[in-house]
């Protein structure tokens, strides 16, 4: 906690996309300890090194403050410290917004020996330009735009500071600050990246935005020794002709999630252009479908950059620089990475040891902060998405600290109608309320691998009002209707990306057979929780509602006809999911029917039946299906399940992937913005692991 550190902001208020420099000299005389804290993310230089960065992910009335020992960077007598904080002050699926401000406090040999107060200086920033508001995408949220001549060398000791006057104390931000509930980030070093693609570059005559001016531009390919001098890697000289542009792409060797870092030389001041993205289909990033770009003013001379705020999530990585001259001694990113131990597979053959591996590769580049489902265009938590980031970290990481923090931080996502957020912490939300039930799986699975019950036992109250709010609406035929659009916003009744599953109408009454088996799961996981915690009156309250609720699913919604569960009763008469039977007989809906044809559609993911369409199950949902097979009969499909996998994940690996897809679709899927790292496809971890892969 602070002992003196107030929170503090620049005179001149607060506006969105705002960067703001603060800094203080000071004297230490041995070991030194960083507390800080802001709104919304901070990186801190002492005597010129980047000491710290990270903001943790947190809600405006429970903020959490780092405590970073920084004794390497401080040395005797005089010392300075210089913090620059991003204030974003907009709504997106990865931030809520509150007030801006900075608190800090440095502790040597017991005493406070420098803190946020009103005599730390500050200004507005110079070089990251503030108030422009360019969104990567509306979950992701803004990129970030600077000006190397701008800079001035104000975070370097022995320098002049211009500009800077007294910061104000900030009234209106809770001091109920709590440590981080997790590790900090490693920034590793530079990647070794080479050359994918070089030349020279004409943008269209009516120019757009950057973005879309990135995707259309001409290019003209030059081998490395037509345009200039050095090999596939760094450093290479570019010279062409007087008048033209150069370009260049970066391959990074694998799918990466890291800070931007260049060092490039240019003979006049000049602008650039950086795109990132995951794959060079259109042989260049695709950056017109979201906006991964950001913009860069570069001085005459040597311009080295590190950009400790936002990450990107990409392989490739390319640079538009308006002059014909240039020199690149590095463009990269510097990883940023979770600290953990991954297990090496020892499996029965070489595919699937790399399969487990790439899945590896895939939950590291969505583990930060907290869980992401994608690190290239969300970086959001959701509760599906971590579910399987969880429970298969528990086998590929053997670590517990990091989706307990992740729990906790899902249980402040509560909102007034009593279901979760869709993200966490989010100011925009479009909830879906299957995922909330997900919640009930996550807490039960957490408390099995890690044996915690303190957590479970500390939200129980969450728990059971989340519990309620769905119970509440089982009317007189023994299920829970849908969720509709109300006064708290608007609701996204979303199970999958496939057809029919991705939501339906939000504006009327329905009853929908995913919903509530999905309920009746989440009934049977609280029954489970309420055992560990000793409370056996709850556990079998709860579990006779969820047979009461798997006897209504299987009278409302299973065809004796076709001999499989419908997914709704106002559409779809004749789409049949494998998700939605999966889920019927997960659950125990379907213990007491016929269960031949569903298990052939879950077997084979589809299958054809005259007058009816089977619509297959996504990766996503790859656990629910592979999980209702293993419970009818462990030995038949434990076959069925490896030769899936193995196939599945080959695909994508013939495919150039160095992280698993979203969707099996790849590159062309969700309007071609494709998602080539997707934290919820690393299932093979698990089911090798318990399937004896």
């Amino acid at each position: 906690m602070f002992n003196k550190g107030k929170w503090i902001w620049h005179k001149d208020g607060q506006s969105k996309d705002l960067y703001v420099n603060f800094y203080k000299c000071f004297n230490a005389c041995g070991k030194t300890v960083l507390r800080i804290a802001s709104d919304s993310n901070y990186t801190v230089y002492l005597n010129g090194k980047l000491a710290a960065f990270g903001q943790y992910a947190d809600y405006p009335d429970k903020k959490i403050y780092d405590e970073i020992d920084v004794s390497e960077f401080v040395k005797d007598g005089e010392n300075l410290l210089a913090v620059t904080v991003w204030y974003i002050g907009e709504n997106f699926f990865t931030y809520k917004p509150g007030n801006a401000g900075l608190i800090y406090e440095l502790e040597c040999g017991g005493d406070i020996i420098a803190y946020s107060d009103a005599d730390t200086l500050s200004r507005v920033s110079r070089d990251y330009e503030s108030g422009v508001c360019h969104p990567i995408s509306g979950q992701l949220g803004y990129s970030y735009h600077y000006d190397l001549r701008g800079y001035d060398g104000w975070d370097q000791p022995g320098t002049e500071k211009q500009g800077f006057t007294p910061s104000v104390v900030v009234d209106s931000i809770s001091y109920n600050l709590n440590p981080r509930p997790i590790k900090k980030l490693i920034l590793r070093d530079r990647i070794k990246s080479k050359m994918a693609m070089q030349g020279v570059f004409e943008y269209p005559e009516n120019r757009v935005n950057t973005q879309t001016d990135m995707q259309h531009a001409m290019l003209g390919f030059r081998f490395p020794g037509e345009i200039g001098s050095g090999g596939a890697g760094f450093p290479f000289e570019f010279k062409a002709n007087d008048g033209q542009n150069v370009f260049f792409i970066v391959d990074l060797g694998a799918e990466t999630s890291g800070f931007l870092d260049f060092d490039i030389t240019v003979p006049c001041d000049t602008d650039m252009e950086v795109g990132f993205g995951e794959h060079l289909v259109d042989g260049r990033c695709r950056t017109s479908i979201r906006d991964f770009t950001s913009d860069f003013k570069l001085k005459a001379g040597r311009n080295v950059f590190l950009a400790a705020f936002r990450r990107f999530g990409c392989r490739y990585l390319q640079f538009f620089i308006h002059t014909n001259n240039v020199k690149v001694d590095y463009a990269g990113l510097r990883p940023t990475e979770y600290p953990v131990n991954a297990k090496k597979p020892q499996l029965s053959n070489l595919l699937r040891n790399t399969i487990y591996e790439v899945c590896e590769n895939t939950l590291l580049q969505c583990m930060h902060e907290h869980y992401e489902d994608c690190p290239w265009r969300e970086q959001s938590l959701y509760t599906m998405d971590s579910r399987n980031q969880m429970l298969c970290g528990y086998y590929a990481f053997g670590e517990y600290e990091f989706p307990r923090a992740c729990l906790d931080l899902i249980s402040q996502g509560m909102r007034p109608d009593g279901i979760l957020s869709l993200c966490y912490p989010a100011g925009a939300d479009y909830p879906i309320p299957s995922f909330s039930l997900m919640y009930f799986v996550q807490m039960r699975e957490y408390i099995d691998h890690s044996g915690d019950t303190t957590l479970a036992a500390d939200l129980y109250p969450v728990l059971q009002k989340l519990m309620k709010t769905f119970t509440d609406k089982i009317g007189e035929n023994g299920l829970c209707d849908n969720f509709r659009d109300g006064s708290a916003g608007r609701v996204w009744n979303f199970y999958e990306w496939s057809a029919t599953m991705s939501g339906g109408d939000s504006s009327k009454v329905s009853y929908e057979a995913p919903l509530n088996a999905d309920l009746s799961l989440a009934l049977q996981n609280l029954a489970v929780i309420c055992r560990y915690l000793g409370k056996d009156d709850d556990a079998e309250r709860y579990g006779q509602i969820a047979k009461s609720v798997n006897y209504a699913i299987a009278k409302k919604f299973y065809n004796e006809q076709t001999r499989l569960f419908n997914s709704f009763d106002d559409r779809a008469e004749n789409d049949y999911s494998v998700l939605t039977n999966s889920l019927c007989l997960l659950c125990g809906a379907a213990d007491n029917v016929d269960r031949g044809r569903i298990l052939e559609i879950l077997e084979k993911n589809g299958g054809s039946y005259e007058g009816i369409r089977i619509i297959p199950n996504t990766l996503s949902m790859n656990s629910f299906r592979f999980d209702a097979l293993l419970k009818v009969d462990f030995e038949k499909y434990r076959k069925v399940i490896l030769d899936e996998l193995d196939r599945d994940y080959l695909y994508m690996l013939r495919n150039g992937a160095t992280s698993f897809w979203e969707t099996i679709i790849g590159d062309f899927d969700f309007g071609y913005a494709g998602s080539l790292c997707h934290g919820w496809s690393a299932l093979p971890i698990y089911y090798y692991e318990i399937l004896n892969g």
